[in-house]
């Protein structure tokens, strides 16, 4: 996967986070704007004196640029840039974007078993570039194929269980004990959408802070 490949579409995730984490970018709003108007008086956005095909041909160009330092961490001119260059980092962090073979159709889709119950108070929505998302799925399913392969045969050798709800699990201590330690092997997109939020989120604030 090339980390820095641009024109490749996007793809809309929705990350589930911790409270307060929405007032954090709320807190940033002073930063992306500062950094739309640096992305603006940059040599590369000028278009002044071209022709009309030139000009079409240096925005497509810039246009190219912005998203290669988004990507980067060099342009956070909004949350989806904020977004796009945490994923980014968590990617090259994990050496995902080096060697992990793409999942198959419908391997990464859906609810993943062994996904915790409950719910995180707050949501972000954003349109990412499409080959992160793809390279984010295949490196959670290829990190946790054996725990989740383990996970469907627990459930074949105990159906009717319903581990997330401890109260009333329908299943044996040593039983749930096993599940959960399967499942606590499981990493989930949304884990990585999380953290590729909480990542940007770091950047982004120490960089304003010292502006």
């Amino acid at each position: 996967m090339a980390l820095f490949s641009t024109g490749v579409g996007s793809t809309k995730v929705t990350a589930c986070l911790p409270f307060g984490t929405i007032q954090k970018l709320i807190d940033l709003d002073g930063y992306f704007a500062a950094e739309q108007n640096r992305a603006k008086i940059l040599s590369m956005a000028d278009t002044n004196g071209l022709s009309r095909r030139e000009a079409a041909a240096r925005r497509a160009r810039w246009a190219a640029e912005k998203e290669r330092l988004r990507r980067l961490g060099r342009l956070c001119d909004s949350r989806r840039a904020l977004v796009t260059g945490g994923l980014a980092k968590v990617i090259a962090d994990r050496e995902w974007d080096r060697n992990v073979p793409p999942a198959l159709p419908g391997q990464a889709r859906g609810r993943w078993v062994g996904s915790p119950q409950g719910s995180w108070p707050e949501k972000l929505t954003v349109e990412l570039p499409a080959d992160l998302v793809t390279t984010t799925q295949a490196g959670c399913w290829h990190a946790s194929r054996e725990a989740t392969d383990a996970l469907h045969k627990w459930h074949e050798h105990n159906p009717g269980a319903r581990p997330n709800r401890p109260e009333h699990p329908r299943c044996g201590l040593m039983e749930l004990d096993h599940y959960q330690r399967l499942a606590a092997a499981v990493l989930t997109p949304g884990h990585i959408w999380r953290e590729a939020v909480l990542s940007g989120i770091a950047a982004a604030s120490l960089i304003w802070a010292g502006a």
